[in-house]
């Protein structure tokens, strides 16, 4: 049985410097270290949280042992998610980004409320690609589990692509693969696609700035408005997170009214040069969105009868 010990992140970085010198080794992740000779894995207990292990019993967890916890609970008989190797390259898919370079003027914040969670929601662990239209395994109750904890839902998104873990030995690290029953490259890449049809209509609105689900627009008000109507059109939550006189330095170091990311505040900005990588070619997934919300919606209510 793994002993588990509940540190602090000073104490947890103190234990992989004296592991790396004794030369002990171990498997690492951000917020974990384990040490196979000693059955013990030492645990960052700020980013830990109580949650059920199983139907009794209440546990320290990480957002991703709850998020696994929760899929385990969901499908206790699964084996592993039905897909090929040509699915592969599905996981090499990125979230857009985007920078036009360094500006300054008004400028408005806009950001996807939980963009992962009130995607994948819609979704099945066994989603089909691209169209994402059926699968076997449904997540709409997992998300609904885990909606009240914003890093473990995020980490069902993680989950489903996570094929390494990384194994030290002194100052040699190594990525080891790991048999993950969750593995989905279609669920990844499903919510990869949808995020860059979200991107692609801000960029036509006129976005400068775009990191996954967070868009920066050179103005305010009323000239939002298309913007704003898609979003509301298609069901998807969002927030005007500032307002105001804004700054575009570099990329990542950026402030819009009295927001500021912690680069511009520091001053820690260097030169970007504008790019790009926002998906050309997933227009279509407008109306597979469409789509999805009746499934999950007449899903719900079936749920909510049997309730």
């Amino acid at each position: 049985m793994i002993e588990r010990v509940y540190v602090t992140s000073k104490e947890l970085l103190e234990i992989s410097r004296h592991l790396a010198n004794e030369r002990t080794y171990y498997t690492a992740s951000g917020s974990s270290v384990y040490v196979p000779s000693k059955s013990t894995k030492y645990i960052d207990k700020a980013v830990c949280k109580p949650w059920l292990d199983g139907e009794e019993y209440s546990m320290l967890m990480t957002p991703g042992e709850a998020a696994r916890t929760e899929l385990n609970r969901e499908w206790p008989d699964l084996k592993r998610v039905g897909w090929n190797k040509l699915a592969l390259p599905l996981f090499d898919k990125r979230p857009p980004l985007h920078y036009s370079g360094a500006s300054e003027g008004n400028m408005t914040y806009i950001d996807l409320k939980s963009a992962y969670h009130q995607i994948y929601k819609h979704l099945w662990l066994d989603v089909s690609w691209p169209c994402g239209l059926y699968g076997g395994l449904p997540l709409c109750h997992v998300a609904d589990r885990l909606e009240s904890w914003k890093a473990a839902r995020n980490a069902v998104v993680g989950l489903c692509r996570s094929r390494t873990i990384v194994g030290v030995r002194g100052s040699a690290r190594r990525e080891l693969s790991v048999t993950n029953k969750f593995l989905s490259p279609a669920l990844w890449g499903t919510v990869m696609d949808i995020l860059h049809w979200v991107a692609r209509e801000a960029l036509r609105w006129g976005a400068v700035y775009i990191n996954t689900d967070g868009y920066l627009f050179p103005m305010m008000g009323a000239d939002l408005d298309p913007f704003l109507a898609f979003l509301m059109e298609n069901g998807l939550l969002f927030e005007t997170r500032a307002q105001g006189r804004g700054e575009i330095r570099s990329w990542n170091a950026y402030r819009v009214g009295p927001f500021k990311t912690t680069p511009y505040k520091l001053n820690l900005d260097t030169s970007s040069r504008s790019f790009s990588n926002v998906i050309k070619t997933t227009e279509t997934w407008g109306a597979h969105w469409g789509r999805l919300r009746r499934i999950y919606s007449t899903r719900t209510k079936r749920h909510a009868r049997r309730g």
